[in-house]
């Protein structure tokens, strides 16, 4: 596999004494904007809903999409950023509630089988989308919407590069399934605020590794979906 993608650094980048002490991040609250889900984190509760999810102010494929009120302000500096560089992005997908996910999951596991399911998609209750901190982009031409070809087009290029300045990192890079356990995903965007992203970043743009969690390339024995 290539290495993980890491966005190139920028002058907006926050220097390193200005990256929050990791240790000192709440990885386990799924009210925090850096709470950890992975195969080996589900949300605790499994069901967890945000209180304060809020329609960012953004062209989207259609409408209501919700992510919680600060992420969605992100999602609406980082929408406008592109504009300012003739840069057109469209939101796919934000939150999905526990019961919405299962349908999810449940119609790639008719489709693929559960193994294959199980690289492109989370089970109810350990998807980053159920935190209202991820959203998934694309070009508002539809051009590889949802698609790994999306990273080669000038929107997917441009959000690797600058994503982390408004505190979003691309959740699961190239090269890091044996990590993130799942496939590529260069239009699915997490966030955790510009200085953790920033952090990010130099760590090698994989979320597990630069929070010191341990790999999570597959389900623990007692999460059978």
């Amino acid at each position: 596999m290539s290495s993980p993608v890491t966005p190139s650094a920028s002058p907006e980048t926050p220097t390193a004494s200005a990256v929050p002490d990791e240790s000192t991040m709440d990885h386990g609250s799924p009210d925090s904007i850096h709470v950890m889900v992975n195969k080996l984190n589900p949300l605790d509760p499994a069901d967890y809903a945000p209180e304060d999810l809020h329609v960012p102010d953004v062209p989207a494929s259609k409408a209501s999409m919700e992510l919680r009120d600060e992420a969605a302000g992100a999602a609406e500096d980082l929408f406008a950023a592109a504009a300012d560089e003739g840069v057109d992005l469209t939101l796919v997908s934000a939150y999905r509630s526990y019961g919405y996910q299962q349908g999810t999951y449940g119609g790639w596991v008719e489709r693929y089988g559960q193994a294959e399911a199980d690289r492109i998609s989370a089970r109810p209750g350990f998807s980053e989308h159920q935190t209202g901190l991820a959203m998934d982009v694309g070009a508002a031409d539809g051009a590889c919407t949802l698609e790994q070809c999306f990273g080669d087009t000038p929107e997917g290029a441009w959000v690797a590069e600058h994503a982390a300045e408004h505190g979003w990192i691309i959740r699961y890079p190239d090269g890091a399934e044996d990590v993130t356990g799942y496939s590529p995903e260069p239009w699915h965007l997490r966030y955790v605020g510009t200085e953790a992203a920033a952090g990010v970043v130099r760590s090698g743009g994989v979320l597990e590794t630069a929070w010191g969690f341990d790999p999570a390339p597959d389900y623990g024995p007692d999460s059978a979906p």
